[in-house]
């Protein structure tokens, strides 16, 4: 079997010695002719096992990856219940058969000539290793070549540097398409044999200044100019006349050439066309701009020595002018981000007077009413008066399951998200919430199905006591949420508190502090669960910056179905006791898990994180509902936003 394999270079762990080895990659099969990409179900049927050919260690592995075609052997040994077992062992190269590898280029034959004899003479970048000899495919279907390229100064240039023609071929021929491994980068071959029928036409590869260089040589060691002109002019006729010479572009070529030579005297025209070739040479060019080049640096040089003491005087000044831009910028943009801030500011409190002048004349009317009719009792609850000033407000108690384990919890929250096709089939939701509510922690969720993923698991776990606050921008205070409290009944179960977009209100800085005051507040009826919901992540940076440390739930990630009554009243309400709840807590907590984290984020997605001691309880209070793999995916996409890059580098878990 003759296959087109990629030969490449490893490194074996043998034995506690590391060594480079080669390796070796079939990706097409030489049959009949052409050569043929087998699919995947073919290619293992081909090479079971591992799809790899065994290479012995004596073969020298190549410095860069190659392509060619080798003849393979089957092994004798090959045993298909050994994983590591290769079929076929790599035999000798095949050097009697062609193999091309093919490149696309962007341009035509028939409009951009030009362009194309540029890249080919000026070099060509390819972004892999190239070993074969390349067929240039054109984008009118043309095939330029075969050329022989090596890699120098960046870019892949023509190896023969007195080459003059290429052809290029009007042939259909059989291109296969491979990716190649890891870097899915796609290499073209062909086997095919380019037959001389099929050429179109020839591309000049050298340039003007080869041609009269070699005219003028001869000219130099030529002392008989006669018998120099006519054996030229004989010598190029005869060119002109054979079949090559019928390309245009060959013709013009020669006809410039015998110009030159059709004079047997070195005439006073000769000379002058001699030294105006002579002067449109590159090389020609090239010489009078470096000599002209030097003798400017040298009175160049002269001049600077000259005025040294006047050139740095002005170099000072320069730095010291700016220094002193630098210094306006910087002073103008504090200037005007005060002034900004002032705006601003003057703005807020001019809206905060105009907020108390309104509240001061609404009081002031109602205590004047009042007093007019002493015995006339108000109508108006002071809880009615807070949902009219603060934002929409609603308390839930719907009669549910009692929740007596987290498995219970678990298995009745993925039940409740298959009704908005989701499901928490890891158990990560659950888990989430159950350590928030053990740790009396917020969670955020965020996405478009943020303000009803909450509900759904409130619903779950504090049906008969949950709280939903939707704030309005200007009109949320602290005083009416905490008073909101009073409509919990049991101290005994876990009661739920929603606040949706509070990053919109005037609550945005104060609420982060109002929640680890909470936290002091023992035997008072207050939120055990409490879950912030935003609409646009992107909106409530401030607000999440001031927030580290919480698990952030992206809504799409448990629910994708739009939400209607119909698949609410579907719900299995439950509710769950604090006794419960305390029975889940753990007591201990591993530092280790900081470690052991920060290591699976180095073996999974290639980053030094710093993880905080912060998420030390959090990691161990997840970790005791689901196992470590799923816990650590999952708290590093909770926790990603308060995780930090170890940028200096230092070794030591959470330094």
């Amino acid at each position: 079997m003759i296959a087109l394999v990629k030969i490449y270079k490893k490194t074996r762990n043998r034995e506690g010695y590391l060594t480079e080895v080669a390796g070796a990659q079939p990706y097409a099969i030489y049959d009949e002719g052409v050569l043929k990409v087998p699919n995947e179900g073919e290619l293992f049927e081909i090479f079971p096992n591992n799809g790899k050919i065994f290479v012995s260690e004596s073969f020298q592995p190549p410095q860069k990856e190659t392509f060619k075609l080798y003849e393979l052997n089957e092994s004798n040994s090959f045993d298909k219940a050994r994983p590591t077992s290769m079929k076929y062992l790599l035999g000798k190269e095949i050097y009697n058969i062609n193999l091309y590898e093919v490149l696309d280029l962007d341009e035509t034959i028939m409009l951009d000539k030009t362009v194309i004899v540029e890249k080919l003479t000026n070099g060509v970048y390819i972004p892999f290793n190239v070993t074969s000899p390349i067929l240039f495919r054109t984008a009118d279907d043309f095939l330029i070549g075969p050329l022989q390229m090596e890699f120098e100064n960046g870019v892949y240039s023509i190896k023969e540097l007195n080459l003059n023609f290429i052809p290029y071929y009007q042939q259909e021929i059989d291109i296969i398409s491979i990716l190649e491994g890891y870097k899915n980068q796609e290499r073209l071959f062909s086997s095919n044999s380019l037959l001389q029928q099929y050429i179109s036409g020839w591309i000049d590869v050298a340039d003007e200044q080869r041609v009269i260089s070699d005219a003028l040589k001869q000219l130099k060691d030529n002392v008989e100019l006669g018998e120099l002109s006519r054996k030229m002019i004989s010598k190029l006729k005869e060119w002109y006349d054979s079949d090559r010479a019928r390309e245009p572009h060959l013709q013009e070529r020669l006809q410039r050439a015998m110009q030159i030579m059709d004079s047997n005297t070195l005439s006073t025209e000769t000379i002058d066309l001699f030294t105006k070739l002579v002067l449109d040479l590159e090389i020609t060019n090239e010489l009078i701009q470096n000599q002209t080049m030097q003798a400017f640096n040298k009175e160049y040089a002269a001049f600077l020595k000259e005025h040294e003491k006047l050139l740095k005087e002005c170099e000072n000044r320069k730095q010291e002018l700016q220094i002193l831009e630098e210094r306006y910028m910087k002073t103008s943009q504090a200037f005007e981000k005060a002034q900004s801030n002032y705006i601003s500011l003057e703005q807020n409190m001019q809206a905060k007077i105009e907020q108390l002048h309104n509240n001061f004349s609404t009081l002031y009317a109602e205590q004047l009413a009042l007093s007019a009719f002493p015995n006339v009792e108000s109508s108006m609850s002071v809880s009615k008066t807070s949902n009219s000033v603060n934002g929409y407000t609603q308390f839930q108690s719907t009669s549910g399951k009692k929740i007596e384990d987290f498995s219970t919890f678990a298995k009745t929250l993925n039940n409740n998200l298959a009704y908005f096709k989701g499901n928490d089939d890891k158990k990560i939701l659950a888990a989430t919430v159950a350590a928030a509510i053990i740790l009396e922690e917020p969670i955020i969720i965020y996405g478009d199905h943020c303000f009803e993923l909450a509900q759904c698991i409130t619903k779950t776990v504090a049906c008969e006591e949950t709280l939903s606050i939707i704030p309005e921008i200007d009109r949320f205070s602290l005083d009416h949420l905490h008073h909101q409290y009073t409509n919990y009944s049991d101290i005994n179960d876990v009661k739920s508190l929603i606040i949706h977009n509070p990053h919109t209100t005037t609550g945005l800085y104060s609420l982060p502090a109002y929640f680890k005051q909470s936290k002091w507040l023992a035997g008072e009826l207050v939120p055990n669960l409490t879950i912030i919901t935003i609409d646009s992540l992107e909106d409530a940076k401030s607000f999440i910056n001031n927030m580290l440390y919480k698990p952030l739930i992206n809504s799409t990630d448990f629910m994708s179905r739009f939400i209607n009554k119909r698949t609410i009243k579907l719900i299995h309400p439950g509710q769950m006791q604090l006794e419960t709840i305390e029975n889940m807590a753990i007591e201990d907590y591993s530092v280790s898990v900081r470690r052991d984290f920060r290591q699976w984020i180095e073996d999974n997605k290639d980053f030094d994180k710093v993880i905080p001691y912060q998420l030390v309880e959090w990691l161990n209070q997840i970790g005791s509902f689901v196992e470590d793999e799923v816990l650590y995916e999952a708290s590093y996409t909770l926790f990603e936003n308060s995780i930090p890059t170890n940028d200096k580098n230092e070794h030591g878990v959470g330094v």
